[in-house]
């Protein structure tokens, strides 16, 4: 589950799973998995798997409760 769990700050993604160890730069988001796949347009989140379906706001990731798609292997 992951509406809302997760949170930006000062551009790193902070949450119950793999906290801070993902971090956002020039719209793309990149870590330890699947390091510049997914990107933010227009406050929502794009890639190969479940793009579209999360978005952000007030700095909150919201979306399906499932795992955030970059966190999957």
């Amino acid at each position: 589950m992951s509406s809302g769990q997760y949170y930006i700050q000062n551009g790193y993604i902070y949450g119950p799973k793999m906290s801070g160890r993902f971090y956002i730069q020039d719209g793309y988001i990149y870590g330890p998995k699947n390091s510049g796949k997914y990107y933010i347009q227009n406050g929502y989140i794009y890639g190969p798997n479940k793009s579209g379906k999360f978005y952000i706001q007030n700095n909150y990731i919201y979306g399906p409760n499932e795992e955030l798609p970059w966190l999957e292997d």
